[in-house]
């Protein structure tokens, strides 16, 4: 038995010995694909093959080639990073590279190096500025066998990282975005001995003057912040940002309370920089805005970190105006809009933003015009819902259809007292579905459809102050009720060619008109449709006489004895803004089938007094406002002021973007006019422009605009509002806002 075993042992050695002598001198590029790599550094030796799963051990740069010695290191192309953590599946290796498959990253290369229980040795270090011998190699990593020569990046680089006597130096690409694409650094390696001099980089890189280049510290912070940094380490990289300011929600399901953390806005002349942090003081997004070169492009992310993200800005950085408001009320959904006002209270709409079965919560709320404190409040849930206050403005009727606290569809009808939030009525119609509400002088009018095709509905009007059934009428195939609210005399009803005046008291016809068949479906109910009237819920217009659509024309018709005072053609590839009594603001379509999404744009001055066009300019002119012999609007979504007379531009606010580039998507209010100053949102931020000559002055502090879908209507009328007295604002992140106006005017008048 003992000699078979011996003879088993000299043959294995035999045959091991035949085998070693007959790999002496295969050259190590000859390792395939699928093999056990070794490395011989100074980091140890690991070994990994293909479908091996294994830990990234660090932070590191995925790659979409694997790295040689012809590589350029400043054409990496490095878009991902993988997480300290994670977990991966090497497909295949080769060399010191191994291949990853994902299917949302697609395939990337990462040297094997991050994944070795070495790595997880490496140490992270303030940043530090080494001087190399420009004799010296940057290595793939620790010890790497691959390697390139220093004059590939130059002589000066960061470290940013330790293990042992190498450093982690990071190398920035020559070109960091392309196309679609935002490259980041990767971090290489150098030996210690190869620097001839190190100095610790100064603190506080972008709050004060640290003489660092504003692209070195984007570059930083692409290598060094990731979801979870700390603002302690934010702050002792960067410093003290310029303005600390209330986050956007953090909370993404609408279903769950807000998230409000902290925004910090380092704010140089070359570039912005915003970190937001969670409420416990952890980064969980990025924003660098760039003044862009060329045309409006849409924000960018690098990889998948969504959250990290860049803006090409078309028009100047804007400088942060501190300004303190009177008073700041916080709601609890992102937007908020001001509906309507009296001397005491500001009645509000909140909502969470969401549409196409993504809308689960808005509200109706009251808050006290002078101390900004919530009165009462009434949530809709997911449904819709209507709110129209009486003449005197002392109370508000709501129909929803939705009861978020049965969590169940119930349409009730509310009159509600604003000062207190009491329910003085309440009706419950059985219909939860297709019902319309509207008001009349001192009625409520309840238009209930009767089947899904709406061909036949009932209508019920209503005491307005006892919610008693005044009288109802049944009506058979299409109509249309015109009412604007309480300030029409009548019930309008359109139906058959014709238009008719119901008393809101007694229901008998008090005028009756021919009008025609529709020629086009009427724009206003478009949620989309920010023409026709901008309401001021501050300062309501008398609307007794009014455009409205009737058959093949615009009609100025008054509802109070059914007189057409004018009237202006009805074209499909038009819309048109009321100016005032005597001007429309027209919008005109140039080519396409359709207004919307037309090739091109102009705009037309009308005088319905003079029954002429004054003037026509190139582009889509939006959300005028006449003062004097100026017209300021929005030109394409770039501030502008016209001459009312002869059209010429008096100033157009600064911007790269080209002629055709339309950004009437960044405008999210009407103008509010202070004084000497117009104030507007445009993306993210208030604007404040000096009305002379359009300069800007920069944006307010801690206000965070925007515009939503489907409510443009409820931003034109009630994102911004300004009286003698005050400015009234709604922002995005559930805050409403109102400042003193001549105290603002003041601080305004001191940047001049």
């Amino acid at each position: 038995m003992s000699t078979r075993v011996s003879i088993r042992k000299r043959l294995f050695i035999g045959i091991t010995a035949a085998v070693c002598i007959s790999l002496i001198g295969i050259p190590a590029q000859q390792t395939q694909e699928g093999a056990r790599p070794v490395f011989a550094d100074a980091a140890g030796t690991a070994s990994f093959a293909s479908g091996q799963r294994v830990t990234l051990q660090q932070r590191a740069a995925f790659l979409p080639n694997a790295l040689s010695k012809n590589s350029h290191l400043r054409n990496l192309k490095a878009s991902y990073y993988g997480a300290k953590g994670e977990s991966l599946r090497l497909h295949s290796v080769k060399g010191e590279m191994a291949l990853i498959k994902s299917d949302s990253r697609g395939d990337l290369w990462l040297p094997t190096w991050y994944v070795s229980k070495e790595a997880a040795k490496v140490n992270d270090i303030s940043p530090l500025s080494l001087q190399l011998r420009s004799s010296g190699s940057i290595y793939l990593a620790p010890g790497s066998a691959v390697k390139w020569p220093v004059s590939q990046t130059g002589t000066s680089l960061i470290a940013v990282a330790q293990w042992k006597d190498w450093y982690g130096v990071m190398v920035a690409p020559s070109k960091w975005k392309e196309d679609y694409r935002i490259y980041r650094p990767a971090m290489m390696w150098v030996q210690g001995k190869g620097a001839t001099a190190k100095k610790a980089m100064p603190e506080a890189l972008l709050g004060g003057n640290s003489g660092v280049a504003t692209d070195v510290v984007r570059n930083l912070t692409e290598l060094l912040f990731k979801k979870g940094t700390p603002s302690s380490y934010v702050k002792k990289l960067l410093g003290e940002p310029q303005a600390r300011e209330t986050s956007r929600n953090q909370e993404s399901s609408s279903n769950k309370p807000m998230i409000l953390g902290e925004t910090w806005r380092y704010e140089q002349q070359d570039a912005h920089y915003t970190v937001t942090f969670s409420p416990n003081g952890k980064l969980t997004s990025s924003e660098w805005v760039i003044p862009s070169t060329g045309s409006f492009e849409r924000s960018y992310n690098p990889g998948d970190d969504y959250e990290f993200t860049y803006r090409l800005d078309v028009l100047p950085l804007r400088k942060t105006i501190t300004a303190e408001p009177d008073w700041r009320n916080q709601g609890n959904l992102n937007f908020t809009f001001l509906l309507e006002a009296n001397e005491d209270v500001l009645l509000l709409k909140g909502d969470d933003g969401g549409f196409s079965g993504m809308h689960d919560n808005s509200s109706l709320y009251a808050i006290d015009r002078g101390t900004g404190k919530k009165l009462w409040q009434e949530d809709a849930g997911f449904g819709w819902y209507t709110a129209i206050t009486d003449r005197e403005r002392k109370h508000v009727t709501m129909y929803s259809a939705y009861n978020p606290e049965v969590k169940d569809y119930v349409a009730r009808v509310r009159h509600i007292r604003l000062s207190d939030g009491n329910v003085l009525w309440e009706v419950k119609p059985k219909n939860e579905f297709g019902l319309t509400m509207t008001a009349a002088a001192d009625a409520i009018v309840l238009d209930e459809a009767l089947n899904m095709n709406g061909t036949k509905s009932v209508l019920r009007v209503l005491d307005q102050d006892t919610g008693k059934l005044r009288w109802k009428k049944t009506l058979s195939g299409e109509h249309r009720l015109l009412n604007a609210g309480t300030g029409d005399p009548y019930v309008l009803i359109e139906q058959n060619g014709q238009l008719t005046a119901y008393d809101p008291v007694t229901g008998k016809a008090a005028w009756q008109i021919k009008v025609g068949k529709r020629v086009m479906d009427d724009p206003s109910r478009d949620p989309y449709f920010t023409g026709g009237y901008r309401y001021d819920p501050t300062a309501p217009a008398d609307m007794t006489t009014r455009w409205m659509l009737l058959g093949k024309e615009w009609v100025l018709l008054n509802t109070e004895t059914g007189v057409r005072e004018d009237a202006y053609p009805a074209l499909e590839m038009e819309r048109f803004e009321v100016l005032n009594e005597r001007y429309l603001l027209v919008q005109r379509a140039l080519g396409g089938e359709y207004f919307s999404g037309a090739a091109a744009y102009e705009s037309v001055l009308y005088d319905r007094l003079e029954d002429k066009e004054l003037w026509t300019i190139k582009g889509k002119a939006t959300r005028g406002v006449i003062e004097g012999a100026r017209v300021y609007l929005a030109l394409n979504g770039i501030p502008s002021a016209v001459d009312i007379e002869s059209g010429s531009i008096l100033w157009k606010m600064e911007t790269t973007s080209k002629a055709g580039d339309d950004l009437s998507h960044l405008v999210g209010s009407s103008y509010g006019i202070l004084d000497s100053y117009l104030l507007i949102s445009l993306g993210s931020d208030l604007v404040v422009l000096h009305k002379e000559d359009g300069r800007s002055l920069g944006r307010l502090h801690d206000m965070i605009t925007g515009n939503v879908d489907l409510r443009e209507a409820y931003a034109k009328n009630g994102a911004l509002n300004v009286t003698d007295q005050e400015v009234l604002v709604g922002t995005v992140n559930g805050a409403f806002i109102r400042y003193d106006a001549r105290a603002l005017k003041e601080r305004l008048d001191e940047l001049l």
